[in-house]
């Protein structure tokens, strides 16, 4: 069964590849890239971003037969998800959804690391929308996702390791990897805030299952 994955973002590819072929071998995965995308949701460019996620959505259903399709973006808008999933016609669902619902009943007051500005609105939406009244606090490190892209992972690692040591001064009683690209960081971030962290790609996993599991006439 053929599972596309859309990603905004030339850094998310790896880590789900990865992942899903270590915990899925069995899916038969399709990988689209457009990381032109990343600039529009930077600009608030909502209308061209869509358009770009609705071809590349018709690409992985008509060109590749997609039985589910997965955005790794996390800064892609409600709206936006809304409107691809009406034209879908198959089930589509973005990374980080899981996640928000997992975290929440943490507790209260739930932590965001982001190296990405345009994630933390979306994810701050997840989380209320999934919790209203929920307390989102964030720690933001722009600099760790350019050095990503720059192929530094070294200089990645240590930005952002030192963005989860601030967020743990802030009292949080769960933590969410707002972005795909930094969940293999999750233990060493476990380890500095010492509240449980949720990160996109293991919560995953279980959507995709019962997304593909056949619907009851």
């Amino acid at each position: 069964m053929t599972v596309a994955f859309i990603h905004a973002s030339r850094a998310a590819i790896e880590p789900v590849a990865n992942y899903y072929t270590a915990h899925a071998a069995d899916l038969d995965c399709v990988h689209l890239l457009d990381d032109g995308i990343m600039r529009f949701l930077a600009a608030q460019d909502y209308v061209r971003s869509e358009n770009r996620f609705q071809a590349m959505v018709a690409t992985a259903r008509d060109t590749y037969g997609a039985a589910l399709i997965m955005l790794t973006c996390s800064a892609v808008q409600k709206e936006t998800m809304d409107a691809l999933r009406v034209g879908a016609g198959i089930p589509l669902f973005k990374i980080d959804e899981p996640m928000a619902q997992l975290a929440v009943a943490c507790g209260k007051r739930v932590g965001v690391l982001a190296t990405f500005p345009a994630t933390l609105a979306t994810t701050r939406g997840l989380l209320e929308e999934a919790e209203p009244g929920i307390a989102v606090v964030h720690e933001m490190e722009e600099d760790a996702l350019k050095a990503l892209l720059a192929g530094d992972r070294a200089r990645h690692d240590e930005l952002f390791l030192a963005a989860a040591r601030r967020l743990a001064k802030r009292e949080v009683e769960a933590v969410v990897m707002a972005q795909v690209s930094m969940a293999r960081l999750q233990a060493e971030v476990e380890a500095i805030v010492g509240v449980p962290v949720f990160n996109s790609l293991e919560t995953s996993l279980a959507a995709v299952r019962a997304g593909l599991k056949p619907r009851a006439a």
